[in-house]
């Protein structure tokens, strides 16, 4: 069964997983606005497969910058 999360609870879970992640809950919503990660709406809240953000974010997409 696909796991599907809210944008504030699918940072959440992957901040579990990477508790160094820079993965922001901006920077996820910004992905989905682009078209980067897919979504699907549910009333007014962006749902994500967390299988497809993982494959996502190992893929490359996201990148921490160091100030």
């Amino acid at each position: 069964m696909a796991k599907i999360r809210t944008l504030p609870k699918a940072v959440e879970e992957y901040k579990k997983k990477d508790p160094d992640s820079c993965v922001t809950l901006n920077a996820l919503r910004q992905w989905v606005k682009l078209g980067l990660v897919s979504s699907t709406r549910a009333g007014k809240n962006f749902l994500v497969n967390m299988d497809e953000l993982e494959a996502f974010l190992s893929g490359g997409g996201a990148a921490c910058e160091n100030p």
